[in-house]
């Protein structure tokens, strides 16, 4: 390709030569373009349904290159078709399902149902393997948190996923601030949990355990209505509480400069009065201002005329 044609490829932003390269160069480009994505599984009657976000996996959409490519290296596998096709990568995507959570204490159950305890459901770990074996060879997963305040260990039998590398707690960018507490406690209970799995199976191994923070990314990101699916996609992962409040403040900042340039230097009305509403409801002291008494401007009254609560208002 001579000088001619570099200056029509920049200039028009488009790469024409990819097809020319070699195939092992643009096989190492396509490996590059698969991105993590958030598989959500929801169980309802002893049944797996699997939802993932709309045209995720770009290479599918290519050509056939790109797409044995992603099939080659993500070994991406077939979850469901209905409603839709949902293909999942137990090598790099994240499989997001409620691991539900039981007490430490041993359940106590009246004497009269003392035989027929809570029917058990149907083993989720088995009913993923049904579907397809590879789902055994989970490397990431995310859950829902524990929301009580008492520490529990998780129902589903985490440690017999024997690839696992990351656990993370499930935490919704926008509100990080409100649930961390939250988040990072159930970080500690899965801790735990392999802390106490670990003592009966030593060769057990404890994955990374942190806190994954989903936010909607692209045009999406500040739009009001996103519709019924959701798709927001992993945006951060946090270890302690100070990376959580850095990403806040950061977060904030980035609000900020949206408003600012949706509408223009000037505040918004709806944020001037939230404002208003602050500054009168709050609990901090007013400042009292001891004024003379009005019609002797010459002669101001002392500090104990001022001060007593029986001294007469001149007229």
């Amino acid at each position: 390709m001579d000088s001619t044609d570099d200056v029509s490829e920049i200039s028009s932003n488009r790469f024409t030569i990819f097809p020319r390269l070699p195939a092992e160069l643009r096989a190492k480009i396509w490996q590059a373009a698969i991105t993590p994505r958030v598989i959500r599984c929801r169980r309802t009657n002893d049944e797996n349904l699997f939802t993932a976000p709309s045209k995720s996996v770009t290479l599918f959409e290519v050509n056939r290159e790109s797409r044995n490519i992603a099939f080659l290296y993500g070994g991406f596998i077939l979850l469901s078709t209905t409603p839709c096709y949902v293909y999942f990568s137990p090598k790099i995507d994240y499989l997001l399902f409620d691991v539900g959570w039981k007490s430490l204490a041993p359940p106590q159950y009246p004497l009269i149902h003392a035989a027929t305890p809570p029917k058990v459901p149907k083993d989720f770990i088995a009913s993923l393997e049904a579907i397809d074996p590879a789902l055994k060879m989970l490397r990431n997963i995310m859950v829902h948190p524990n929301w009580n305040d008492q520490r529990m260990t998780p129902t589903v039998a985490l440690a017999r996923f024997p690839h696992l590398e990351r656990v993370l707690v499930a935490s919704d960018e926008k509100s990080i601030g409100l649930r961390s507490e939250v988040m990072f406690s159930t970080v500690h209970d899965i801790k735990m949990y392999y802390g106490i799995t670990r003592e009966r199976s030593p060769e057990v191994t404890t994955p990374r355990i942190a806190v994954g923070c989903l936010g909607w990314t692209g045009k999406d990101r500040w739009t009001m209505h996103h519709g019924r699916h959701d798709n927001r996609q992993l945006v951060a992962v946090f270890q302690d509480y100070a990376a959580m409040k850095e990403h806040q403040k950061l977060l904030q900042e980035e609000e900020k400069r949206f408003t600012e340039e949706r509408f223009g230097p000037r505040t918004p009305s709806f944020m001037l009065k939230l404002r208003l509403a602050r500054e009168a409801h709050s609990t901090e002291p007013k400042p009292i201002t001891i004024l003379p008494a009005i019609g002797s401007p010459s002669k101001p009254p002392t500090y104990e005329e001022a001060t007593s609560a029986n001294a007469p208002l001149e007229e």
